[in-house]
């Protein structure tokens, strides 16, 4: 890769504001899963990990270019980190960015019903019968009893 030549074909696909000392470099052409794309040897990669490559060197197919930021489409090298994939999914659980409750895709319960299921709890009703009543297993309701889903 001859950074010179994508560094050139990046910047006019960048917009970078001179006026904000820390401001992301936008990416403004194609998008890659919501995040900035190019064609790079014949492959589209995201923008972010060119960059990456372009200003920080070599990047090993096992990392991933994560974002200081959280902005999808920032190219700024300065707003770029490497990690695992679970060093990502630590950094957006941190930033408090993980979707939480009827937020979640996967959520089966929504907030009244979880609500409901802490009230019949207290009020004696069995972890078995909370399962069935809102056509769950049981674990979920443990989750929920024990604050470790859906905490208050």
């Amino acid at each position: 890769m001859n950074n010179r030549n994508v560094l050139v074909r990046m910047m006019d696909k960048m917009s970078i504001n001179l006026d904000e000392r820390d401001a992301c470099w936008e990416w403004k052409a194609s998008r890659l899963n919501g995040y900035g794309g190019m064609w790079l040897n014949g492959k589209m990669v995201g923008a972010h990990r060119v960059s990456w490559m372009i200003f920080r060197g070599t990047l090993p197919d096992e990392l991933h270019v994560c974002h200081k930021c959280d902005n999808r489409i920032c190219v700024r090298p300065s707003h770029l980190f490497l990690g695992t994939h679970q060093d990502n999914m630590d950094d957006k659980v941190r930033k408090k960015r993980q979707p939480k409750g009827e937020d979640n895709g996967n959520s089966k319960l929504t907030q009244p019903q979880v609500e409901e299921i802490r009230r019949l709890s207290s009020e004696g009703i069995s972890q078995v019968k909370l399962a069935k009543r809102f056509s769950v297993s049981r674990f979920p309701i443990h989750g929920i009893l024990t604050g470790k889903l859906w905490r208050q």
